[in-house]
């Protein structure tokens, strides 16, 4: 188990951080594709546990709104740019919509329409942040880096936490954490993830990161976040504890699917953009 965990991590990290490295357009390139795995993931196992869902039409529509979200060339190229994620989701709606329809068996529209909409709420919107991170600019010269600086920060973060976690429970975690949903994780996991994530945000911001943290405010983010983090990974736990799967796919050897891998992104992400565009120090430019 260890092994192909080990495996895996060596080949996907390095092409997150090729991607992220090339810049925004590359790397929300990137993260389209992981969204539409991760709709397809979400697909796959409510169908496993016995849901209704609308197949291909509800990745198309995630796609969709996906695209709105994440390209500014696509955005800039249309009339009512503020408004473009909004028409995408009327868009992605009418194509929900127009799909059952013509379906032979509407007993269950409603309840497949119910899990589209829930795909979108809970994958597309959250990781559509985390692309966007990469897209933030700073708003002075010595921010100019701001959205990259960011989206590596709550990276780094999260992978720190999640070693951490994972290692400090498989050495001394006995109180588990939340024995319904995650039976393997612990109070002690929890709380060495949170520590090692505070630390290495101390030590990105000391390195690297002065201009966009203060060191007190980095300890807060590095506490929300990881925690936010921790709450995600449950809910990820818990969904797939609802459809009766143990992992989200067998795509990424020793971790899961891409769901598994990415779950602790889905609140992090959006308080952490919303949180740098309300202090003022990066924005959409």
């Amino acid at each position: 188990m260890v092994l192909p965990r080990l495996l895996t991590a060596l080949v996907l990290a390095p092409l997150f951080l090729w991607a992220l490295f090339l810049g925004s357009v590359p790397f929300m390139v990137f993260m389209w594709m992981l969204i539409l795995l991760a709709l397809w993931e979400f697909q796959h196992m409510a169908e496993a546990g016995g849901y209704a869902t609308q197949g291909m039409a509800g990745i198309v529509a995630g796609g969709a709104v996906t695209l709105s979200l994440l390209f500014p060339g696509v955005r800039h190229q249309l009339p009512f740019e503020a408004q473009a994620p909004a028409f995408a989701v009327m868009l992605a709606l009418l194509i929900l919509v127009l799909r059952e329809l013509f379906r032979k068996d509407k007993g269950v529209s409603m309840l497949r329409l119910a899990m589209s909409l829930t795909s979108l709420l809970l994958i597309v919107w959250p990781l559509g942040y985390f692309a966007l991170l990469r897209d933030l600019r700073g708003t002075t010269e010595a921010l100019r880096n701001g959205g990259f600086q960011a989206a590596l920060f709550l990276v780094v973060l999260i992978w720190t936490q999640d070693t951490a976690a994972w290692a400090v429970g498989m050495s001394i975690g006995k109180h588990r954490l939340a024995p319904a949903v995650s039976p393997k994780k612990s109070w002690e996991g929890a709380l060495g993830g949170l520590v090692a994530a505070v630390l290495v945000s101390l030590a990105l911001r000391e390195t690297w990161m002065k201009d966009l943290f203060g060191r007190g405010e980095i300890v807060v983010l590095a506490i929300v976040l990881g925690v936010l983090a921790q709450f995600s990974d449950l809910a990820e736990s818990l969904m797939k504890r609802c459809f009766g799967v143990k992992d989200s796919s067998a795509l990424l050897p020793g971790h899961g699917g891409v769901l598994d891998r990415f779950d602790s992104f889905l609140l992090s992400s959006p308080f952490l953009y919303f949180y740098l565009i309300s202090v003022g120090k990066v924005g959409m430019f």
